[in-house]
């Protein structure tokens, strides 16, 4: 979905993509007086770099041969994304319009309040269809990206659907035990119960994101 009524604002990291409408997200929030955002959770990534699923901030501090894969499932935030990858020429970003789940197939995503302004980062999966959604590609983390590629990071907004995703990409953190970095994901002891044996604690937390990892982490 283009918008030809945009902003293009820039920080340390790179260039931007802001739909008109959008200025008040928490993200434009910071990039548009030329903040980063989440800056604690970039330093963290930053640090470790490897595949992961953010964009022009860990563009640059990718290993060599490594990529950021990323996943943006609502259509009104699709092309500011795609927009901002081809302002900053990332060629080590593969970015897909779909949602990560356990199964492949399409979703119900909820983009819209009812007068029709997006939701931005209050949009989320839903059982059911209206005005107001739409239906979106879902795709699975172990079979979407090769799993060969070690994933170093996973960090998931995933709106109502973190723990879908997180099964989805199961076969990935058996074999590599990446650290995934999340938003409230409502119960604490799931991820040691859904990956028994691996060893994943909490860490402490980033910018209100949980990080989870196998190991002692300084965040």
């Amino acid at each position: 979905m283009k918008n030809t009524d945009e902003s293009h604002p820039a920080n340390e990291f790179g260039r931007y993509c802001v739909p008109a409408g959008l200025e008040g997200r928490p993200a434009a929030r910071a990039v548009i007086p030329g903040r980063a955002h989440a800056p604690e959770t970039l330093r963290f990534m930053r640090a470790r770099p490897g595949d992961g699923d953010f964009l022009a901030a860990l563009s640059s501090a990718m290993a060599e041969r490594r990529r950021v894969w990323a996943f943006e499932p609502n259509p009104s935030s699709f092309y500011p994304a795609r927009k901002s990858v081809a302002l900053n020429g990332l060629r080590n970003v593969t970015l897909t319009n779909a949602a990560l789940s356990n199964r492949e197939g399409t979703l119900i995503f909820r983009s819209r309040d009812a007068e029709g302004p997006s939701l931005g980062g209050l949009s989320h999966v839903t059982g059911e269809s209206g005005e107001d959604t739409d239906e979106v590609q879902a795709v699975t983390p172990d079979y979407v990206v090769p799993l060969s590629r070690r994933v170093t990071f996973l960090q998931l907004e995933a709106e109502g659907h973190k723990k879908p995703a997180l099964r989805g990409a199961c076969h990935r953190i058996h074999r590599w035990k990446p650290i995934p970095i999340l938003g409230y994901l409502g119960q604490e002891q799931w991820i040691r119960r859904s990956f028994r044996g691996l060893g994943y604690r909490h860490v402490g937390k980033l910018h209100g994101n949980h990080v989870y990892a196998c190991e002692d982490l300084e965040l």
